[in-house]
């Protein structure tokens, strides 16, 4: 009995598709770990009493690895009963630059607030943190 191999052209065809296939694993694996996670790194908090029982708050972000654009929405951690973001959504901070977000919310005096601020910075997510205590 006569062993045969494989032939040339199906030997090629195999060949190439594996390299294709090598390929597209590393684009879609590999490439996207080397790219730099996008930060929003709090610079400066500052809070004034509006006399009404309610702070405004100025958090100044830099943008660290990536563009961020703000997305509008703030959190607080405890709670506040009232809390809202007048610096509007749609916010862009190029890298390495700084802007400011204004929040104004019914803190209660001496106690220590984290605000969460939510950024995009193409398809990912990322998010900002400020600690604030009126």
């Amino acid at each position: 009995m006569k062993k045969r191999g494989v032939s040339p052209v199906i030997a090629t065809v195999l060949l190439i598709a594996l390299v294709t296939a090598a390929a597209a694993i590393v684009f879609l694996v590999v490439i996207p770990m080397l790219k730099p996670s996008a930060t929003a790194v709090t610079l400066s908090v500052i809070g004034t009493d509006n006399g009404d029982g309610n702070y405004t708050v100025v958090i100044t972000i830099k943008a660290e690895g990536a563009d961020l654009v703000y997305n509008g929405t703030v959190t607080a951690s405890p709670t506040v009963t009232y809390l809202a973001s007048t610096t509007a959504g749609g916010l862009a901070i190029p890298n390495g630059e700084q802007k400011t977000i204004t929040v104004v919310g019914a803190f209660q005096t001496g106690t220590e607030y984290t605000l969460t601020l939510y950024f995009t910075s193409g398809e990912s997510e990322a998010i900002g943190t400020a600690v604030y205590t009126p």
